[in-house]
Formats: structure tokens, sequence, C-alpha cells
């Protein structure tokens, strides 16, 4: 099907463009070799390191990773949708950008916009109410009194719903919108006898947009001191719309239209639990702030966030359900590929009430530059959970802190802490790093134990991407080879699924397998242009760029693709052997200085029982 953004379109016009003369248009590119090279557009550089492909028509940065097709070039740069993109080139190339079929004005895609324009008036409707009418006074009152300026209720449109069971519903029908679909849109509502009326009734109002500042939904804070309906004494103190076809919470991030250009402008963003603590923190000039919509933030919100921005301020509240809750976020964020600090709050107080309370000032110097590293919140969070009464409580919490510190990959890091932990509770630092060792070595062994999982299912992990530290070189370039022939030769992505029996132990190079498989499967061309365009993932899209844009001999034999496959089969079981050693000499240590003839009987008959098995495993490898 021919349409504005059909494949046989996107092909059409990938085939008309030069990446070469589309890049130059940005970046002074100069001939290197069988590339273009010139100073990357996406971070500051002295020495170039971008790279123009014009063979493959790939661009790849070996300086900040960015990478991929003319498409991704130019939705990056001018922060472009892909369509837009498209129809840029096309115009470009002076080629006639397809009508939209019928399909576009489907029965979904009416709904979808009546409940945009039902929204739209809505909003201003409350907004009317409050800043028009006598019935908004009492929450013009409050809202004052909490330190809002006529300036931002303006800027954030924010509304009173009268305390009625159907203002809204009268001056939504008397506009011919359906009561029906106007249920389904959240802004109306079903008793179970039947009855439509008001979703949201004696509330401040706070409008909801999507990343193009269309009113989508709305949350809804109950003014204290209305008088509630005989109902209204059970209702939530927040109340947000449900989802429908225009809102979906766990895609939806508060504010994001409004903050994008600053957040790219300062590289962070500030991320709040709610849209109250993001309006007080732009008042006070930190125009950063974006909310979730009372959930734990997910996936989706992340991987947004992970397109605007590289540097995440999380700046929950100081309670222990809002420490909790940045435990649990930072883990999304750091999965996303996201650089997370942690703003500190006192116990109890909320980013709105500090603000309030302290002053913008106070805010920024004691707040947002004490931001800490995550290492530093994780150590900070652990102490607040133990009671220490004795030796053993004590020793308990020093071995979850050196845990959590033996996961920095920086050895610099890991001694800056151990020092800190080690003069907190009156350790020597000798003492600290052999228990830290210790544990090290106990967490790789755990570690490689879990690391037997089954084969990527495509069907059920396409695209379901996790990022983790580098293994050795021999490995990691193994695994890169595999990769590189794969992406121009579908027989070898094959034998490499069939013949691998473990994963690949790079985590981002599994998922980039992952979506090979699945993007042979479908039935598309060896072409790795086309493979980067279906890559989903920017982290991955951007690895399969660099990828593309190796020089390595295309005419690869059988037995070097065996030989890479060998190594990466092999890697678990060189891990094993070397964790058999480990043991092993353990063992013979702790014989020499037994304290009785039995235990150093003992202790060397377990050390022969290990050694067989490293013997077993030296055999396997030999074989194999």
């Amino acid at each position: 099907m021919t349409g504005p953004t059909s494949d046989e379109f996107v092909n059409q016009v990938r085939a008309a463009v030069d990446i070469v003369d589309v890049v130059g248009e940005y970046v002074q590119l100069r001939k290197s070799g069988r590339a273009f090279l010139g100073l990357c557009p996406f971070h500051s550089e002295k020495s170039p390191s971008f790279n123009v492909n014009a063979e493959r028509q790939f661009f790849h940065c070996f300086g900040c990773g960015a990478g991929g097709d003319i498409f991704s070039f130019l939705m990056k740069l001018e922060q472009l949708t892909f369509p837009e993109a498209l129809h840029k080139l096309a115009e470009r190339a002076g080629i006639a950008v397809p009508q939209p079929q019928q399909v576009e004005d489907s029965p979904e895609k009416r709904m979808k916009h009546a409940m945009q324009e039902a929204h739209t008036f809505v909003s201003r409707l409350y907004h009317y109410v409050l800043t028009k009418t006598p019935y908004g006074a009492e929450a013009m009152k409050y809202l004052a009194k909490r330190g809002m300026s006529e300036a931002t209720i303006a800027e954030y449109q924010i509304g009173f719903a009268p305390d009625s069971w159907d203002f809204v519903t009268q001056q939504l029908t008397k506009r011919g919108f359906s009561q029906e679909l106007m249920v389904e849109a959240g802004l109306l509502a079903r008793s179970d006898a039947g009855k439509i009326f008001d979703r949201f009734r004696g509330r401040i109002m706070f409008p909801i947009q999507d990343s193009q500042g269309n009113v989508i939904g709305f949350g809804g804070r109950l003014l204290q001191g209305s008088k509630p309906n005989s109902n209204q004494k059970s209702q939530p103190k927040y109340l947000n719309s449900p989802e429908s076809l225009l809102f979906n919470k766990s895609a939806t991030l508060f504010n994001l239209h409004r903050a994008r250009p600053i957040i790219r402008k300062r590289k962070e963003a500030l991320l709040f639990e709610g849209y109250v603590d993001v309006i007080s923190a732009w008042q006070a000039g930190f125009m950063q702030g974006i909310a979730t919509l009372g959930t734990a933030l997910t996936e989706q919100q992340a991987r947004i966030l992970r397109r605007n921005t590289e540097s995440v301020v999380l700046c929950y509240d100081g309670d222990a359900a809002g420490q909790e809750a940045t435990s649990k976020a930072i883990h999304v964020l750091q999965q996303a590929g996201l650089i997370v600090r942690v703003a500190p709050l006192p116990q109890g107080v909320d980013p709105d009430d500090y603000i309030r309370q302290h002053g913008a000032e106070a805010f920024s110097q004691q707040v947002l530059l004490q931001a800490m590293p995550i290492t530093a919140f994780r150590l900070k969070h652990l102490r607040s959970q133990f009671v220490i009464k004795d030796e053993t409580d004590k020793a308990r919490l020093i071995a979850k802190a050196v845990e959590i510190i033996n996961e920095l990959g920086s050895p610099v890091e890991r001694d800056m802490y151990q020092r800190q932990l080690a003069e907190e509770y009156s350790l020597t630092l000798g003492d600290l790093k052999w228990e830290s060792k210790r544990a090290y070595n106990q967490q790789k062994s755990e570690r490689q134990r879990d690391k037997v999982t089954p084969a990527w299912n495509n069907s059920i992990n396409n695209g379901k991407v996790t990022l983790a530290k580098t293994l050795p070189p021999a490995y990691h370039t193994a695994e890169r080879m595999l990769l590189y022939y794969m992406m121009r030769n579908e027989e070898i992505a094959a034998r490499v699924q069939q013949e691998c029996s473990a994963h690949f132990q790079v985590d981002e190079h599994d998922a980039l397998a992952a979506y090979l498989y699945a993007y042979y499967a479908e039935g598309n061309p060896e072409d790795p242009g086309k493979f980067i365009h279906y890559v989903q993932d920017d982290l991955l899209k951007q690895l399969a760029s660099g990828l593309a844009m190796m020089e390595c001999n295309n005419d690869v034999s059988e037995l070097e693709i065996g030989d890479y496959i060998k190594q990466v089969n092999n890697y678990p079981k060189r891990a094993e052997l070397e964790r058999l050693r480990d043991e092993q000499r353990s063992l013979h240590l702790q014989a020499a200085a037994a304290d009785s003839e039995d235990a150093r009987k003992q202790l060397e008959l377990q050390a022969a029982v290990t050694g067989m098995k490293i013997l077993e495993l030296e055999n396997a490898l030999k074989e194999g």
C-alpha cells in the first residue's frame, strides 16, 4: 500500500537522497578514505570523530555514539518525528508525498478527534469558571494561599470544576458531543444505575497535555473546605482522568511539551512525582521539570526521557514512600541508559512545600546542587533501613553496603566509597577491601551460575532491551564480528541462531541479535540500512550503525564464523573454569592453615574433587 509513510515511499525517498549531501548542509565534511569526516553536531569536540559513509548511507560518531541513516540524522538534529523527516527529505528530492488512504478517517480517528475537541473546550471552560466566575473564588483564594500567581494559573490553564453533577454534561451536550463518547473520554462518568454525570466535581483542575501540547486528560485536586456532595466525602484527594483513546498514563509525562526545549538545552531533566511540584518549580524558575501521573515511573516514560536528555535529577518526596519510589525509579531510568542523580529533601517534605517555605535560592543551593550520585543515595537509603543494636546488625549493614559499592565499574569510585565506609564504621581500609573482594567473587560466581538461560524467543523478547557491562575484549570482539556479518547475510544469522548454545554475553549484542532474528523472520532483505531503520531502540540503533561502519572483509569463511561462534559458546565454560581454579587455590590455603590433621585432610579432599572438575572442563574446552 502506498501512503505517506509506507515502505515503498520510504525506500523511494532513501534512494533519491544522498546522506553526504544532506549532512554536508549542516556539517563541514572532508573526504577521508572511503568515508567523510567532520565535527559531530550532537556533542562538543575538537577533533573530528563524526563519520559519514556514502557507500552504505550511514553516519556514526565514534565520540558520542550517535548513528543511523539519513532519517535518524534529521530526526535527531532538528527534533523531528519520522514522518516529518521523511516528508522534508521527499520535498528536498522533489518527490510528491502520497495522500493518506481513506483508512485515516476511520471511526477511531473520528472518535479521537471529537475527544480532543471536547478536552480543549472543557479545559477552557474550567479555566473560565476559576478566573471569571464566583464559583471559582474559593479555589482562587486557595491557590493564592499556596503561592500560585495569576501568571502561573494562566500559563498552565488551571481551572475549577464546579460542585455540580451535570454542569459539564450540559455544556458538552449543548455543543453536540455524544454523552456515550464523553464517558469513554473520561470527562463524564456513569453510575451503577446508568445515570451519566460529571466525573470531576468541586476540584481544582490541572490539564494534562501530550508532547505536542494538546489536552488529553485532567488531574483534579479536591478543594479543601468545599462543600462535598452526598458521595464526595469518600472521594480521593487527587483524581486523574481514566485511560482512553487519547490518554495513556504510562506513556505521558506532565509538562513535557513545555519543558522539552529547556531540558534539551540544559541536557538534564528534573523528575517530580506530582504536577503541583512541577508547577511550583516552574514558577520559581526551574523550567525543566516533568512528572509522572500518580503512578510509578514506567519503562515507556523512561524511554521518552532518554530521547530528550542523557541526565535526570530525581526530586521525589522526602518521606519513606518517596524514597522507596526513588529507588524503583532509579532502576527504570538506568535500564533506559540515563545518568541519574537524586536531590535530597528533608523527611516528610515535598518539593512544593520546600519551595514555598524556603524559596527558589534555597531549593537551588540546598536541594538541586546537592543532588547525589546513585551509589551515595543507595548507601544513605540503606542506612535508614537499619537499626543497629549490636555488632551483628553493623556487620549486616556493612556487607550490604559492600555489595552496593562492588557494582561500581570505576575502581576510583569504589576506592572513594570504601574509604568513606571504613572511616564511618571504624574499620581498616585493608579489611574492608578484603571483604569487598570476597563479596565480589561470590557475586561473580552467582551471576555466572544464573547466566544459563534459554535462547531468545523473538515473539516474546523482541524489543525488550536491557543494558549491561561489556566483557573481556576477545569475546566482545567475536560477538561484534558475528553481528557485522549477520546484518549482511541471512544464512550466517540463521547459523548463529542455531549453533550458539549460549547467549551473547554482552546484553546489548544479545538484544541486537534478537532484532536480527525477528527482522529476517519477517522476510526482510539483507540490507544493513533497512535493518537500522527497523530497530526501534535508539541505543541499539546507534550500536547497529557503529557495527555497520566497521571495515571488515566481506568474504568471510565458514571456518572464521565457526571460530567466532566457538568463542561465544566457550565463554561460560572458561568463566566457570576460572572460578573453580580460584576455589581450589582457596581450599589449598585453608588446608595449610588448618588447626587439625582431620580438617586439613578434609579440605585437601575437597580441593581434589574440585581438581577433577577442572580437568573435565579443560578437556571439554579442548574437544570443543
